[in-house]
């Protein structure tokens, strides 16, 4: 017997003549008398990501561990939306039986901005109010185009606007002119791990011409093109370290008496945590 419990003797009892052993009966404690054996099955849930951090549109699983999955009934997922006057509230993605399973799959693709918040509601046999677990959050990386950024310096010459690259038409960035060299530098503020666009010389330029184009992050050289000539579409993603500064660099590399135009076709950056986004 366990330190706190009492017991009572009952004996010895007689039958027939026959002794019989000592029974003792043995009650619990004061201390123990709450721990009843429904309290081993309370309900509950928790809410796990196969990957804490995604890009837009990436599937990412999440899974459900279900407490008491035999008085379980259905697990619904719920993610939080803000609505476009500022209002946070929950609402119902996905739902399933949990059928007995003490684990529950949901499929979700990530949306942004900047992270994703879900979390589980469980109802159980027997009870009017779900079980709701904790919040888990999903950082999302979005691809924001670069005409989102206001350049900090520029030099003229340079900007947004259509480009053609090899017969393609693009949102894009480059140089106005056609000949010469331009610069531009960003503020990512340490938001932004990759850079990726389309690299060329826009189709005005000369037959024959050339150019080149560069990125720095925080005044490290990161990136140098080879030699962009007519005809040349280059798709490029450049990983950054989340510079606080961005730079692009533009050269018209023609031979006398030709002129290029180098341009970047569908500049952006791949940021999270971006006020606004």
């Amino acid at each position: 017997m366990s330190s706190g419990e009492r017991c009572v003797e009952v004996g010895p009892i007689q039958w027939m003549v026959v002794p019989v052993l000592v029974l003792a009966f043995c009650t619990p404690s004061d201390g123990a008398a709450d721990a009843r054996p429904a309290d081993r099955g309370a309900p509950g849930a928790t809410l796990k990501a196969s990957v804490q951090q995604a890009e837009e549109g990436d599937r990412v699983t999440l899974t459900a561990r279900i407490k008491s999955p035999a008085t379980a009934r259905r697990a619904t997922l719920l993610r939080r939306e803000v609505s476009v006057f500022g209002d946070a509230s929950w609402k119902p993605a996905k739902s399933v039986k949990v059928r007995g399973q003490s684990k529950v799959a949901f499929g979700i693709v990530a949306a942004g901005p900047n992270a994703d918040r879900y979390r589980v509601s469980v109802t159980y046999a027997g009870q009017r109010a779900a079980v709701t677990s904790k919040p888990i959050s999903l950082i999302v990386w979005s691809w924001i185009a670069l005409a989102d950024y206001r350049a900090y310096y520029s030099t003229s010459g340079v900007g947004n606007y259509q480009v053609e690259i090899n017969g393609q038409q693009y949102a894009g960035w480059g140089a106005l002119s056609r000949s010469g060299s331009w610069e531009a530098r960003f503020t990512p503020g340490r938001k932004c791990k990759a850079f990726s666009g389309v690299l060329g010389l826009h189709d005005t330029s000369d037959d024959g011409s050339s150019g080149r184009i560069g990125f720095t992050a925080d005044d490290t050289r990161i990136y140098d093109s080879p030699s962009l000539t007519p005809g040349m579409d280059m798709r490029v993603e450049v990983p950054l370290a989340t510079p606080y500064r961005f730079g692009i660099q533009l050269l018209d590399t023609s031979p006398e008496g030709l002129n290029g135009r180098p341009v970047i076709g569908d500049p952006a950056l791949l940021c999270t945590g971006v006020s606004g986004q």
